[in-house]
């Protein structure tokens, strides 16, 4: 098996939206009006969640002092933050904007000593990664997800994807 016969690159779950006007007339048309005045004033699960610190590019954040990421959509959280470890003090996780440059479902690090990093989302030149892992202890640059949250990620993102790292 060769090296990309392990990539894996399904649908991605959230897009945004070229015309989010378009989109909520076209959910809410059914609804009605009274319903529809009520949907909008009821809070999102991302407003009572708190809005993710990044750009509205962003089609996933992380915000390193809270130790938590959002999958997002148009700076909307599409779900619940997710929990996450980052790198040490010798060893940072670097903040900005990266792109997704690859994702491989089972990949092994050589660099640290053959350790398993199920579901790697790369966004980096270095090799960092969002990826399942040891959520108790620092990394080595990278982002730690419980499994659940790590597949949920794979899953999400695409190669071209935004990322945004904040502190």
């Amino acid at each position: 098996m060769s090296e990309t016969d392990d990539l894996e690159y399904p649908m991605a779950r959230h897009r945004r939206h070229a015309d989010p006007d378009r989109t909520a007339r076209a959910v809410l048309a059914p609804v009605g009006l009274a319903a529809a005045a009520s949907m909008v004033a009821a809070p999102s699960a991302a407003a009572a969640e708190g809005t993710p610190p990044c750009d509205d590019s962003a089609d996933v954040c992380v915000d390193l002092s809270e130790q938590q990421a959002w999958l997002t959509d148009d700076g909307r959280a599409t779900g619940a933050p997710m929990d996450v470890h980052s790198g040490s003090r010798s060893d940072p996780t670097p903040t900005g904007t990266f792109t997704v440059q690859r994702k491989e479902r089972h990949h092994v690090s050589k660099e640290n000593g053959d350790a398993p990093m199920p579901f790697s989302v790369f966004f980096d030149d270095e090799g960092r990664a969002f990826h399942a892992g040891d959520t108790s202890r620092a990394s080595h640059g990278c982002i730690r997800l419980e499994r659940d949250d790590a597949s949920d990620v794979f899953a999400a993102l695409e190669p071209g994807d935004e990322v945004q790292i904040v502190r």
